[in-house]
């Protein structure tokens, strides 16, 4: 029996893959071609899905990297972080959506305060859903060290929260802080 292919796992989440693409890009013709290009990368690079601790982490770090390089080549702003963090409530209503819109503003104001490579692994953790270990293993640290520094990051923005208003505290907490 064959060994499952990093291929069979893009067909297989194609639809999720588009949807991922479709919220960076707003645009469902850009979020096809992103899709397509990763595709086309997977392609010239398949490889057993033993060889990734985390597949759909790469896809979707894939897909965001691919935006801001597009965004890089057309002069523009470098957009926010995809929006996929687990259980978001923003796809009610217009509403909720500008208030996850303005959390998101928030979370990334309040995280110029750390160096860039614990953005990046902020990023990394809470929005793209790479593990701690897989994270820690690109920084050097120990699981634990990189535990205690997410910890006191989270603690820090919830304090920050609370000064700010009860209504970023709940949508912090709800967000797997």
């Amino acid at each position: 029996m064959r060994e499952p292919m990093l291929s069979d796992l893009f067909l297989e989440q194609y639809k999720v893959l588009v949807g991922v693409a479709f919220q960076l890009t707003k645009n469902e013709e850009d979020a096809l071609d992103m899709v397509q290009d990763l595709a086309e990368a997977v392609a010239r690079m398949d490889q057993p899905l033993s060889q990734f601790q985390n597949p759909m982490a790469y896809f979707c770090t894939s897909l965001r990297n691919a935006k801001i390089n597009k965004m890089r080549k057309t002069s523009c702003e470098i957009p926010s972080e995809p929006e996929l963090i687990e259980n978001n409530p923003s796809k009610e209503n217009v509403e909720s959506t500008f208030e996850y819109n303005e959390l998101i503003a928030w979370l990334k104001q309040e995280m110029q305060d750390y160096s860039p490579e614990m953005q990046e692994a902020f990023r990394m953790y809470f929005f793209d859903g790479y593990s701690l270990e897989e994270i820690a293993n690109k920084l050097n640290l120990s699981k634990n060290t990189l535990s205690q520094r997410f910890t006191r990051i989270r603690t820090k923005l919830t304090n920050r929260a609370i000064e700010q208003s009860w209504f970023m505290t709940l949508i912090l907490l709800y967000f797997k802080m």
